[in-house]
C-alpha cells in the first residue's frame, strides 16, 4: 500500500520548493524566510560568504555552519551549497515535528526521511536519461541527501558541462556542495571524457557520499553506491513515488 504525502509548492525569490510531507501544518514558509534572511544578513556583513573558495566555518549551529563546512568539504564557497542546506535545515524543522516520511525537493536539491521505498526522478536536460528512468531509494529512517548540479539545465552556476552530476550523502547540503564542486570538472574534448573528469574528481571526496551520477548526452558514469536505475514511463522530473 502507497503512502498518501501532503504536496505543497513554496515560492519565495529563488527559494523553490516542492515538498511531499505527512505534517500537513508545517508553517515552513516561515523557516525558510528566516533563514533567507540569516544567510542575506551574512552577505552584508561578509561579501566573501559569496565567493567561490572556502571561508572560516561559522559555528552557529544552523545554516551558515552548514554551509561553511559544505564548503571546506568540497574546496567552494559556502554559496555552492545554499539550496541543499536550506532543504536540510526544513527536514530537521520537520523531523522536530515527528515527520515518518518527508522528501523536500528545492531546485533539485532533495532532503528526505522516509519509512519506505521510493522513486525519485532522474533528470538530465535534453539526456536520453531524462523521463525514461529512476532511481528506487531504500528507506531512509534519518535524514539523506540527493542533489544535482547541471552545466546544461537550471540558473545555477557551473563551469562544468554535464547534463547532470548527481551526490548521494547523509547530509544535503554536503551532496549539493560536492555536486557543484565535481561538477566543475566536468570537461572535456568530447562527451565521454566530460563524464571521466569528473568521475575521477569524485575520488577526492569518496569519505564524504555514498555514491556520484555523472550524465552527459548519452554518457552515464557512477562511482560508489548508487541507488537501483528503474526504468519508468512516467514523467519523472515531476514524480515522487513511495511504495
Amino acid at each position: 500500500m502507497k503512502t498518501k504525502l501532503d504536496t505543497q509548492i513554496i515560492d519565495i525569490e529563488s527559494t523553490h520548493i516542492l515538498l511531499k510531507t505527512d505534517i500537513t501544518k508545517n508553517n515552513l514558509h516561515k523557516l525558510i524566510i528566516e533563514q533567507r534572511n540569516i544567510i542575506k544578513d551574512e552577505i552584508k556583513r561578509n561579501p566573501q560568504f559569496t565567493l567561490y573558495e572556502p571561508i572560516e566555518i561559522i559555528k552557529d549551529d544552523g545554516i551558515l555552519e552548514l554551509m561553511t563546512i559544505a564548503g571546506k568539504i568540497s574546496d567552494t564557497g559556502p554559496m555552492s551549497s545554499v539550496a541543499g542546506a536550506i532543504s536540510q535545515i526544513c527536514l530537521t524543522y520537520l523531523n522536530n515535528l515527528g515527520t515518518k516520511n518527508s522528501i523536500i525537493e528545492n531546485g533539485g536539491d532533495i532532503a528526505l526521511k522516509t519509512n519506505s521505498k521510493i522513486v525519485i526522478g532522474l533528470y538530465a536536460g535534453k539526456s536520453p536519461f531524462s523521463d525514461n528512468f529512476g532511481l528506487k531509494i531504500k528507506a531512509k529512517p534519518h535524514s539523506y541527501g540527493i542533489c544535482t548540479s547541471s552545466g546544461t539545465v537550471g540558473h545555477s552556476k557551473s563551469f562544468g558541462r554535464s547534463d547532470a552530476t548527481i551526490v548521494f550523502s547523509k547530509e544535503a547540503s554536503i551532496a549539493d556542495s560536492l555536486a557543484t564542486s565535481i561538477g566543475n570538472y566536468a570537461n572535456g574534448k568530447n562527451d565521454s571524457e566530460i563524464v571521466h573528469n569528473a568521475i575521477s574528481k569524485a575520488e577526492e571526496f569518496k569519505e564524504y557520499y555514498d555514491g556520484i551520477i555523472v550524465i552527459k548526452g548519452e554518457n552515464f558514469g557512477k562511482t560508489g553506491h548508487i541507488p537501483k536505475i528503474v526504468e519508468t514511463d512516467k514523467k519523472l522530473s515531476e514524480y515522487y513515488d513511495i511504495e
